[in-house]
C-alpha cells in the first residue's frame, strides 16, 4: 500500500516558494499585521474563483501572512474584483464599493474573459492595481503580499 504525500506540513511546501510578480501595485502602507479581503465575480468564466479558493488550501496558506477572507464587504480592507462586468453588475458592484469602509483598496483581475465591459472605465475608486490575464494562486498571493508591502 502507498501512502499519500502529506501536502502543507512541510516547511518545503509552505515557505521555501519565492513569490514575486512583475504587476504594478500601489502599496496599502496602512495595512501592516493583516488584510481582510472580500471577493466579487462580476462575469468570471469560473476560473478566478478556483484559483481564489485555491489561495484558503494549505499549500498557500494566506493566514500566515495575515490575510483573510472576509464574509461582508464592510469587513474588509480589500475589495478583489474577479472579471469583467456584464451590464447588470455594475451596479451591485459599484454598490459594494460603497459599503467599504475607509480606507481601502481595489484590485481588479480581468481574468482571461474577452466580454465584459473593462472595469477601468468605471473609475472605481482607490484601484491598487488592475491585471488582465489568467493567474494562478501563486502570481495572486505575490500581487497581494506586494500590496501589503510584505515584498517589494
Amino acid at each position: 500500500m502507498k501512502w499519500w504525500p502529506m501536502i502543507g506540513i512541510s516547511k518545503v511546501l509552505t515557505e521555501n516558494k519565492k513569490y514575486a510578480t512583475k504587476t504594478d501595485v500601489k502599496r496599502m502602507k496602512i495595512f501592516k499585521r493583516s488584510l481582510h479581503i472580500y471577493t466579487i465575480d462580476v462575469g468570471n468564466s469560473n476560473i478566478l474563483n478556483f484559483e481564489m479558493r485555491a489561495l484558503q488550501t494549505p499549500k498557500y496558506n494566506v493566514h500566515r501572512f495575515g490575510m483573510y477572507f472576509a464574509a461582508s464587504p464592510r469587513h474588509a480592507d480589500l475589495l478583489i474584483v474577479l472579471g469583467k462586468p456584464t451590464k447588470k453588475m455594475i451596479a451591485p458592484l459599484l454598490e459594494m464599493v460603497n459599503q467599504i469602509p475607509e480606507p481601502f483598496g481595489v484590485m481588479l483581475l480581468k481574468g482571461c474573459e474577452s466580454s465584459g465591459i473593462d472595469p477601468d472605465e468605471l473609475k472605481i475608486p482607490n484601484v491598487v492595481t488592475s491585471v488582465n490575464g489568467c493567474l494562478d494562486p501563486s502570481e495572486i498571493l505575490a500581487i497581494l503580499l506586494k500590496i501589503s508591502g510584505r515584498i517589494d
